[in-house]
């Protein structure tokens, strides 16, 4: 799947710009990533997990001087000294854009967001999860992509091809933040025949309301989230795909100091099994919280009423709390947190980070993470791994 990427990659870069006035930007970071679990692991074989591992992740852009053409190339690195999954390449970004009025054309590999809310977006679907990054979802694997879009002043309407599938990762044997079993991601099922070339397209349209923001979307594919299936000679899982097709739609408004937010999606994951999913929730700023800083709180419920023989979630009834605290200040440090509570059993799931930069390059960021589930959930087996996270990192 690297050479399918790296092949792409070079397509976007050669693309029409040889030929016209360009400019090159350069972005991106390198960091030292060290992670510290205050508790022994769970399971036989896990390592203790302390660890230093090293980021790469820069990126090109290119663009002619009439802005028409742009390619942008943005691989990751991680090396990892303990678990030899989570050290692992990927190309985040690898496109060529090229925008004629209000039609653009793209192409490569690309990474899309879709939905409003703050903790968990449900709607979110054309990119798979980075899970030996973060279990939460919140990094995505570069999705190999062809779009067309139209855009206006209140109207925007993009319609995507995905013709190829990537899978899901998960950390191995001696990995943290796992589960019971290790999950055998050299033998992934397809529950169809053309395997990871199974067709897979997306459409969006977006309005500008003024103080509000709908969005539209349908998807029709490969699910991202696969169910597991054991494998009795090893006493592994293998991931199982299947296809799905999905409508979403998701909103959000401006009053004042409130932000309303919400998204719901209704899901065929087989013939005639529907299940709905979303969440709702809102933004408080009120104001200077101290002389020099910025308050937001965010309050948020999320639900998702998929059977039990469907691919597995961690966000069934879960409500969320947040906030995000910014000082006014040149370092641009910032406090941010937040915790998932299951309403009915209880899980949670807390993160408090801070960050701050020194100088114009260098920013430290400290998390610290805690879960707590029982061992019956599909998240009881984080329920050894709180950990510590130092990140220091060169931006560039």
């Amino acid at each position: 799947m690297l050479r399918f990427c790296s092949a792409l990659a070079l397509v976007a870069t050669m693309a029409p710009l040889a030929g016209c006035g360009s400019s090159l930007a350069t972005a991106g970071k390198v960091a030292a990533d060290g992670r510290a679990f205050v508790q022994t692991p769970k399971y036989a074989g896990q390592a203790f997990g302390d660890a230093v591992s090293l980021v790469a992740e820069p990126e090109f852009k290119l663009k002619s001087e009439s802005a028409a053409h742009t390619a942008t190339l943005r691989p990751f690195y991680r090396l990892d000294p303990v678990d030899e999954r989570r050290s692992h390449a990927d190309l985040h970004d690898a496109s060529y854009k090229l925008s004629v009025d209000a039609v653009e054309l793209a192409a490569g590999v690309g990474t899309f967001s879709w939905g409003v809310l703050e903790s968990h977006r449900p709607t979110d679907v054309l990119n798979q999860i980075d899970f030996v990054e973060t279990p939460t979802g919140t990094v995505k694997r570069g999705q190999p992509f062809a779009s067309v879009s139209w855009s206006s002043d209140k109207v925007t309407l993009r319609a995507y091809g995905l013709p190829y599938f990537r899978d899901r990762t998960f950390p191995g044997l001696r990995g943290r933040l796992r589960f019971p079993a290790v999950v055998d991601v050299d033998a992934p099922e397809f529950d169809s025949r053309f395997g990871r070339w199974h067709p897979s397209g997306a459409a969006r349209v977006t309005f500008d309301l003024g103080a509000a923001d709908l969005g539209l979307g349908l998807f029709t594919g490969l699910s991202r989230e696969p169910r597991f299936v054991a494998e009795l000679t090893t006493g592994n899982v293998a991931p199982r795909y299947e296809p799905m097709h999905q409508g979403s739609a998701d909103f959000q408004w401006a009053v004042g100091a409130f932000v309303f937010k919400a998204e719901s999606l209704a899901r065929v994951w087989r013939p005639g099994s529907v299940f709905f999913a979303g969440g709702g929730g809102l933004d408080f700023t009120p104001g200077p919280f101290i002389a020099g800083t910025q308050l937001t709180l965010a309050a948020e419920f999320l639900y998702d009423t998929r059977p039990v023989e469907a691919a597995p979630t961690f966000f069934e009834h879960d409500a969320f709390g947040g906030l995000r605290l910014s000082f006014e200040d040149e370092a641009s440090t910032e406090v941010t947190g937040g915790a998932f509570v299951d309403v009915l059993d209880g899980t949670t799931f807390g993160h408090l980070e801070s960050s701050r930069r020194f100088g114009e390059h260098w920013r430290l960021k400290v998390d610290a993470n805690a879960y707590f589930a029982s061992s019956r959930k599909l998240e009881g087996g984080f329920a050894r791994d709180h950990f510590g996270r130092l990140e220091l990192a060169y931006h560039f």
